[in-house]
């Protein structure tokens, strides 16, 4: 037999799963959503939680996380160029382009999710993107 308390968790949990779309929860719900999404770099879904979660701060947190990934990927894709600059064989040269293009799709994505929390930050509405990277996985550029 279920006891009460178990019956009373279950209850919660499907009412807060079906509340979370609507905003009606109360904002440290939402906050703990968008922290989840943060720490798993799922960005759009992140993006998604925070005007309810109504937290400049964890706002800011976002903008960070996502200057330094777009850091990172540039500075990747700079080592790239420079390789390509080199004239490497054929076979390694499409390899570098194509990581290229991954470099550069990261950067744009990454762009448009850190101009969609500065939307967030001043008040204004943000766009829900979702990923937009091929369905197969990036090839082994090694």
């Amino acid at each position: 037999m279920i006891g009460l308390g178990v019956l009373v968790a279950l209850g919660r949990r499907f009412l807060a799963v079906t509340l979370a779309d609507t905003g009606m929860l109360p904002a440290s719900y939402y906050r703990h959503l968008a922290l989840a999404a943060l720490e798993e770099e799922d960005f759009p879904q992140a993006l998604a939680w925070l005007p309810f979660a109504q937290d400049p701060l964890l706002t800011q947190l976002l903008v960070l996380r996502l200057r330094l990934l777009a850091a990172k990927h540039e500075e990747q894709r700079g080592a790239v160029q420079e390789l390509l600059e080199l004239n490497p064989p054929e076979k390694l040269r499409d390899r570098g382009r194509a990581l290229l293009e991954y470099e550069n799709r990261a950067l744009e994505l990454l762009g448009r999710y850190e101009k969609d929390a500065l939307n967030i930050l001043r008040g204004g509405p943000g766009e829900r993107h979702s990923p937009t990277f091929p369905s197969n996985s990036p090839p082994n550029f090694l």
